[in-house]
């Protein structure tokens, strides 16, 4: 078995911080890559240019329906009733033992 010494071990520390370190790197292209991506092939909200043949057919359909003359009211509805107790026993029961 081969014995190895504190510059070894200290080379192997320096070779896996420089791999992580390009690793992290190459992580953070590839994200910033396909963000850019999924920018250009889902945009977001965007303006629509309306011609005056669109905001007139708009403006139609915005109008109010006809007002319908109201009914007269002479006396309200009565509330509905209370409910109403029962001499029946309660179906269950909680809290004993």
């Amino acid at each position: 078995m081969r014995e190895t010494t504190t510059t070894d071990r200290d080379r192997a520390l320096r070779r896996l911080r420089r791999a992580t370190s390009v690793t992290l790197a190459a992580a953070g292209a590839l994200v910033a890559t396909f963000s850019v991506l999924a920018a250009k092939a889902l945009p977001g909200h965007h303006t629509v240019k309306t011609t005056n043949a669109s905001a007139l057919a708009t403006q139609q359909r915005a109008t109010a329906p006809p007002l319908v003359p109201a009914q007269s009211a002479a006396t309200p509805a009565a509330p509905a009733s209370p409910p109403v107790q029962t001499q029946a026993p309660p179906v269950a029961v909680s809290g004993g033992t």
